[in-house]
């Protein structure tokens, strides 16, 4: 299969993931599930209660663990997977944190993906940092303490995984195999650092395609990126329901379902 583009970014948003039914979890007042976001998605709100954290996070990987990657994950993965046979470089970068992009491909190797704001299905140690796949939920919706786990949620091959009961608290909280500290969800809460920029912005300097698909266009930096590849000669194209903030940036706007919408524009790549 020839493609006309040879070095292409991909970066996806919660609006591929939202005609899967998953929940953004903040309401029009700001608060995730009632609770103010920094008291479950902050490195300090974890120091004050993490129990209240991790029933938070059980949550959203139950959620996650009930949908299913739709049309769009599938055509993306398809994409990625072509690319990839023609000799082409492509990276896949997602602010989603629902491994759905991981389950529509199968496997999505590192050199190829980079989640900035972290995942579900990984958890790291508070001591040493080490990260583990872990797809558990701890408490149930009624903030119980339960013993299984959520089965469809992305295992990550490389990283050791906690197949039994991982070790637990007097309250249930999660200890890590390595330190017996206690894990956390290996999320990027606010005031952390996203990861793998560095490495998106390498490609970016080098694409020759970018296509943003289901993004605001008001989180940083990856709402800075787009700037990056237009910068070094890319054709730049947004895919939304409705222009995202920086809708400036991009020379072309496809606006409707993802689902319609990017298998329909990957097939003309």
């Amino acid at each position: 299969m020839e493609f006309r583009y040879k070095r292409v970014v991909f970066l996806t948003g919660a609006g591929i993931s939202a005609e899967s039914g998953v929940r953004t979890f903040r309401d029009g007042q700001g608060l995730w599930e009632n609770h103010k976001v920094e008291e479950v998605a902050s490195p300090l709100g974890f120091k004050r209660n993490p129990a209240l954290v991790w029933k938070f996070y059980s949550m959203r990987r139950m959620q996650a663990n009930d949908v299913q990657p739709n049309p769009a994950h599938i055509a993306l993965a398809d994409t990625l997977h072509a690319l990839g046979k023609a000799g082409a470089r492509a990276l896949l970068i997602t602010q989603n944190v629902d491994t759905l992009h991981e389950r529509a491909f199968g496997a999505l190797p590192n050199k190829d993906f980079i989640d900035v704001h972290g995942t579900l299905s990984r958890s790291r140690c508070t001591k040493c940092n080490k990260v583990f796949s872990d797809r558990w939920a701890y408490f149930d919706g009624q903030q119980h303490v339960i013993a299984h786990h959520c089965d469809n949620l992305w295992s990550h091959p490389a990283l050791p995984n906690l197949l039994t009961t991982p070790r637990r608290d007097p309250s249930g909280l999660p200890l890590s195999p390595c330190c017996s500290d206690l894990l956390r969800p290996d999320i990027v809460w606010f005031g952390e650092k996203p990861q793998g920029v560095e490495r998106a912005i390498d490609q970016l300097t080098s694409c020759d395609l970018f296509v943003s698909i289901g993004t605001s266009g008001n989180v940083y930096p990856a709402a800075g990126f787009v700037t990056v590849a237009r910068k070094a000669g890319a054709h730049t194209v947004s895919i939304n329901l409705e222009p995202p903030e920086n809708s400036a940036a991009f020379h072309e706007h496809l606006n409707g379902l993802a689902s319609e919408k990017v298998a329909d524009f990957l097939k003309k790549i």
